[in-house]
């Protein structure tokens, strides 16, 4: 890999340690498809899932008083039936389909994080919102074992719900902490785990140690509106990174 890509990388996985610490996500939409064009291979999914399951890893244990547990049990239980068809997505669909298919999914969150912004938040029938909050875990499932990104969706709906920044950031990491093991586990057993992704991976890590940092005293300085916007910006950079991100590998094709 020429030199220059390992600089950008290095700033990039900085950046977006910083970003996911700060906010709770982030980390997948700035890092893959960068990770992606660098390494040429689906392996990119695989580095960008272990050095993010580092980030919840290091953050869980000082933010566990603010996890959303109802939130947290029916995500986790969304997202174990999640993974499992993410992984076979990952190995049987069109990858540009899955882009397209998600870029839209994550569109329509961001309607919904916007009807939040200046509002009060639409409170759901318990029912309702448990079906829901499931449904958001097997997307959010499907997209992390595909496409490692799996915090837009979770985020937009407790953002939607009125949960505390504070509650979404610890909910969505402890949430990591889950799935990311899963994950990875299952690419290991299913495509295998290469000794240069690994090696990648370790390169990495001080540049997320850093970003990570950087970005809890980030963190303390992100007042509700603030967080909201840097979380419609980030649904929004998500959603039109994969759409573009498809449109090349199309044109390439």
């Amino acid at each position: 890999m020429p030199e220059s890509y390992w600089i950008l990388l290095h700033f990039l996985v900085f950046c977006a340690a910083l970003v996911q610490t700060a906010t709770g996500f982030g980390f997948g939409l700035i890092s893959v498809p960068v990770l992606l064009i660098a390494l040429n291979s689906s392996s990119a999914i695989q580095v960008a899932i272990m050095l993010s399951f580092l980030i919840a890893l290091i953050l869980v244990p000082s933010l566990r008083s603010f996890v959303d547990r109802r939130l947290l049990r029916l995500l986790v239980i969304g997202s174990g039936v999640g993974i499992p068809l993410g992984v076979v997505i990952f190995l049987v669909i069109d990858l540009i389909l899955l882009k397209v298919l998600t870029g839209l999914v994550v569109m329509i969150s961001v309607l919904f994080v916007t009807g939040r912004v200046g509002g009060r938040a639409t409170i759901l029938p318990r029912a309702s919102s448990t079906v829901r909050d499931l449904t958001v875990g097997i997307m959010a499932g499907i997209m992390n074992a595909s496409l490692a990104i799996p915090g837009p969706l979770p985020v937009a709906r407790m953002v939607r719900l009125g949960v505390t920044p504070e509650a979404i950031r610890a909910t969505i990491l402890a949430l990591f902490v889950f799935s990311y093991p899963v994950a990875i586990t299952l690419q290991a057993l299913m495509v295998g785990v290469s000794p240069a992704t690994l090696k990648v991976t370790a390169a990495l890590i001080p540049a997320t140690l850093v970003g990570i940092l950087a970005g809890r005293i980030l963190a303390s300085r992100i007042t509700e509106r603030m967080f909201i916007r840097i979380t419609v910006v980030l649904l929004t950079a998500t959603s039109l990174g994969l759409f573009v991100n498809a449109g090349f590998t199309l044109m390439r094709t």
